[in-house]
């Protein structure tokens, strides 16, 4: 697009040709060139912000969020990552202790990430400690913080001097980004959804909050059944609410004389084993972690029944900064394949550095 100098320069340079007179930089009339090139050039970038937002490939924001509600979707939230987090008295009382619901933990960072107590919990007399499950403050996948980070007291407790969490915290996702809404909405061009095929069942149980992969199966159990099995991403597992939310979803907007049940998706354990050649200057435990970390997100992008194929785990590999070159143990790594109801899920990445 244009910029401002230069549709002035254009202006100035039409007007003195048509005119046969230079315009004085202090003159009525450049003060007036000025303004109308201001205003052209807003008028430009609004014309191309609007031209960006009629179309699925370039829309933005709550636009796009538009774009995906003439599909039947919806951006969806962010989910809070849960645990929990063990509360210590420096040594024990002759009463309870008691530390209420609502009670706010967090870790010790620049960025602190809080937790919130689910209920009240109890130390009895005599004890030491109480362990009580906790949630995130706000939802994101940055709350899903490593085992004993989560040891300062945002409010305190009486008489407890001390709280961590013993395992580490899980289940928290992003909301969803314009580019995951994007592969959606594109999706559902791709695949028509005709109000009676399984891509029907399959986007309605995929715009559940929490479920991010979905597999609808017919005739499982015989004719005129489906059965919709449904996973979350990653460390984000799907629970008895969202099983509940899908059912019902679905019973709601079923075909007549169709029997759905929903179930869940059951993880298929992969493992990798090889061998990693790092470039000069480079870590290798700082690049071995990063690998793991992608390979991780590669498997948990998958979702029911998609193969974890070990090209593309390859490719993964190679193209993480800092990578030399690779090679897999073929006795640990292979392609996986699972089934209608099952999703794959890292069990364990063992990295060597090559010698």
């Amino acid at each position: 697009m244009e910029t401002y100098n230069e549709i002035l320069n254009t202006m100035v340079e039409r007007y003195e040709s048509l005119s046969g007179h230079s315009i004085n930089e202090q003159s009525d009339i450049m003060i007036r060139m000025k303004l109308l090139a201001g205003e052209l050039l807003n008028t430009k970038a609004a014309v191309e912000f609007i031209k960006n937002q009629m179309f699925v490939l370039t829309a933005s924001n709550d636009y796009l969020d538009k774009h995906a509600l003439e599909r039947g979707l919806n951006r969806k939230e962010a989910q809070k990552a849960v645990g929990e987090v063990t509360f210590r008295l420096a040594q024990s009382l002759t009463t309870d202790t008691v530390i209420e619901a609502g009670t706010v933990v967090a870790t010790v960072s620049e960025n602190p990430r809080e937790f919130t107590t689910d209920y009240t919990v109890t130390i009895k007399a005599g004890a030491v400690a109480a362990t009580v499950p906790c949630t995130a403050v706000m939802g994101g996948a940055s709350y899903n913080v490593r085992e004993k980070t989560v040891t300062v007291m945002v409010t305190p407790p009486l008489f407890v001097s001390s709280v961590s969490n013993e395992k580490a915290f899980k289940g928290g996702i992003d909301a969803e980004s314009d580019e995951e809404l994007r592969e959606r909405i594109l999706y559902s061009y791709q695949d028509i959804s005709n109000g009676t095929n399984e891509v029907y069942y399959k986007r309605l149980a995929e715009s559940i909050n929490g479920v991010y992969s979905a597999s609808v199966v017919s005739k499982v159990r015989g004719p005129g059944t489906l059965n919709v099995y449904v996973c979350g991403k990653g460390d984000a597992k799907v629970n008895k609410d969202h099983i509940e939310q899908v059912q019902t979803l679905l019973d709601e907007n079923r075909e007549l004389n169709v029997d759905i049940e929903v179930l869940y998706a059951f993880d298929k354990k992969v493992q990798y084993v090889f061998t990693l050649e790092v470039e000069n200057g480079y870590s290798f435990e700082l690049v071995s972690s990063v690998v793991k970390e992608k390979i991780t997100e590669y498997i948990d992008s998958l979702g029911v029944a998609k193969p974890a194929l070990l090209c593309d785990v390859g490719d993964v590999i190679y193209h993480t900064q800092g990578v030399k070159n690779y090679d897999f143990n073929d006795a640990f790594c292979a392609d996986t394949y699972p089934s209608y109801r099952e999703y794959c899920s890292v069990e364990e990445i063992t990295i060597r550095e090559k010698s």
